[in-house]
């Protein structure tokens, strides 16, 4: 299935390796590059559970538990739920963004597209008919969605915020999709879906789904859409970004299409960071026009970040919107 422009991405999760997937704009995850490294910041915590505990929390995430053997997903517990919504629109309201209801529609989807994931061990946004417990319902949800997956016998139990975090820092590629999905003011709803078991070799798979494809039409636009979206911005609690992650902005020129918004260009913009002891180098600097929630970005790291430490962000020479320069500061608290 090809979507038009529009793509989405997957991270996946697994102990002690590392991987992190992107796409390939046809919305079908690309390549997986897997190299030992270190847990990046946030992350769920490091710290193994015991066997039985581990079960045990995992086994309260549902009403009806999620089985393997037979290919069924299980029922994810209304208050699981509730608390991914609460805490996605907690992060959106640190950027001013209006909130996102929750759509019960499609949750059979996102439940069985966690599922298949998990089973295989490994996200695709297409996967194949020979995975394990594949089903159309799954394959729509991972075909719609942001996709997280963890597997090994060492993994933590992960909560929904570190879901959310994973896919906010996007485990420090300059893929950035996630955290433009989840902070795109278009988004006017979502879904939710995660499985967590263990394995018959006794390993552990969690994988969870996030609707967020075609979820701007309806409802309407909300109103109150601020004039750009800033990666951190203003306070920002540390466990949704580290001082070695991605920074990112997109321009808002429009608040009555997504799609409107794809004219503002970066090419000739200049970015500079200045904290108390004056510019920071910025580097790494990337800018494109592809649609991941709002279709223009641009990317950047610094180096020298510090906690608890106000900086000024500067960005000048943007085309294609009211606006040609930018101002905005932020700070990263415990």
């Amino acid at each position: 299935m090809r979507f038009p422009f529009r793509s989405l991405a997957a991270i996946s999760l697994a102990l002690p390796v590392i991987g992190c997937g992107g796409s390939d704009g046809s919305g079908s995850a690309g390549s997986v590059a897997s190299t030992p490294a270190a847990t990046p910041t946030p992350t769920p915590s490091s710290t193994s559970s015991p066997p039985s505990s581990w079960a045990t929390g995992a086994t309260a995430l549902f009403d009806v538990q999620p089985s393997l053997a037979n290919c069924t997903s299980g029922t994810l517990k209304a208050s699981v739920k509730a608390d991914f919504l609460a805490k996605l629109n907690g992060i959106r309201a640190l950027h001013n963004l209006p909130p996102v209801t929750y759509s019960s529609d499609e949750d059979q989807q996102e439940q069985d597209s966690s599922l298949m994931m998990a089973a295989a061990k490994q996200l695709s946004h297409s996967p194949d008919s020979s995975w394990q417990c594949y089903s159309a319902s799954g394959a729509a949800g991972a075909g719609s969605s942001n996709l997280v997956g963890g597997w090994g016998t060492g993994l933590p139990l992960s909560g929904e915020d570190d879901y959310l975090g994973l896919w906010l820092t996007e485990n420090g590629s300059a893929d950035i999709g996630h955290r433009r999905w989840i902070l795109s003011p278009f988004l006017g709803k979502t879904s939710y879906g995660r499985v967590s078991l263990v394995l018959p070799d006794g390993s552990r798979a969690s994988a969870a789904s996030m609707r967020v494809f075609k979820f701007d039409a309806d409802p309407p636009v909300p109103a109150g859409i601020p004039p750009f979206v800033a990666y951190p911005y203003g306070d920002y609690p540390q466990r949704y970004f580290g001082t070695g992650d991605y920074l990112s902005f997109t321009a808002i020129a429009s608040t009555t299409s997504s799609w409107a918004n794809q004219s503002v260009s970066f090419a000739s913009a200049t970015v500079s960071v200045t904290g108390p002891s004056g510019a920071l180098p910025v580097t790494d600097i990337s800018t494109d026009n592809r649609g991941y929630g709002v279709p223009n970005s641009i990317q950047w790291r610094v180096s020298g970040l510090a906690t608890g430490v106000t900086y000024t962000v500067n960005i000048v020479g943007v085309s294609g919107s009211s606006r040609t320069s930018y101002s905005y500061t932020f700070r990263v608290v415990p």
